[in-house]
């Protein structure tokens, strides 16, 4: 009983749902009627085509019209309330019972004698088959596609999160001395850090050009901050993001680093840093 007193999805609930069920209910019942002649309908085909076809369109309006202003109904009722699976079910089954009562009176209507509990029988019958197998398949389409739906959701809302995650792991960030963020920068814009006493310069393009931030804090702290990065340090005055670098270029005892950018000086590498760099470099 539990499940019984759950809301219904929505989606089955919009109008553009409800107008869809009530279509395919008329496109189902208009052949249905035509090919299986239900509520004595094979006596108007005895006059003419015409009248056949006219009655029976004549009977499916009749009966979506009733479908139709249910569903409306229903549909400003959902804005305010919220309709449970049993409501749902109390509220089609409302539905058969007005459409066989009015598909009973047009069968008595054509001048065969029937008990009126037969006519009534017969025409419950018909329209659970013309109503609720159409109502069945969209409601199994509906509920296909919103699941469909949510699986795009869920994979779109992946790839998002993994996005921001790959584009916070590219950023590398740089804090002062009281351990405030104040610069963060991707991988492939970050240059190199300068040590000046107290001070670190912080090096990285900006369009087209380099550009510096002065920060307050040492470059042995940062060090320790960036230990995990490509940022290494090759020099006691400089660290350098590895990434950049396009050349080593030895001078008599001296090696630098090049980054190959227009007005970004060349780096130093100190005998202390010589191993380490050379042993990445030639990863």
């Amino acid at each position: 009983m539990e499940f019984f007193s759950q809301a219904i999805p929505r989606y089955l609930l919009t109008k553009r749902s409800l107008t869809i069920m009530v279509t395919s209910a008329a496109a189902f019942a208009f052949l249905f009627i035509i090919i299986y002649k239900p509520f004595n309908v094979e006596h108007w085909a005895e006059v003419s085509r015409f009248v056949f076809v006219a009655c029976v369109l004549g009977i499916v309006l009749l009966g979506m019209s009733i479908a139709a202003i249910s569903r409306v109904i229903m549909c400003y009722y959902a804005k305010k309330h919220a309709v449970s699976y049993l409501q749902y079910i109390a509220w089609v089954s409302v539905e058969l019972v007005l459409m066989s009562v009015a598909f009973t009176i047009c069968s008595t209507l054509t001048g065969v004698q029937l008990d009126i509990w037969e006519a009534f029988e017969k025409s419950l019958l018909n329209t659970s088959l013309i109503l609720l197998i159409p109502y069945i398949v969209s409601i199994t389409a509906f509920t296909l596609q919103d699941r469909n739906n949510r699986l795009r959701q869920i994979e779109d809302d992946y790839d998002k999160a993994m996005q921001e995650r790959a584009t916070i792991k590219s950023l590398i960030s740089f804090y002062d001395e009281r351990g405030e963020l104040q610069l963060s920068v991707t991988k492939e814009n970050l240059l190199y850090v300068e040590s000046a006493d107290n001070y670190i310069y912080i090096w990285y393009m900006k369009g087209n050009l380099p550009k510096k931030l002065v920060l307050r804090n040492t470059l042995k702290r940062t060090s320790e901050l960036l230990a995990d990065t490509n940022v290494m340090r090759c020099h006691r005055g400089y660290m350098v993001n590895m990434e950049q670098v396009k050349v080593l270029r030895r001078e008599k005892d001296n090696f630098y680093l090049e980054l190959g950018i227009e007005g970004v000086k060349d780096i130093p590498v100190s005998k202390t840093y010589g191993d380490t760099v050379l042993k990445w470099l030639s990863m």
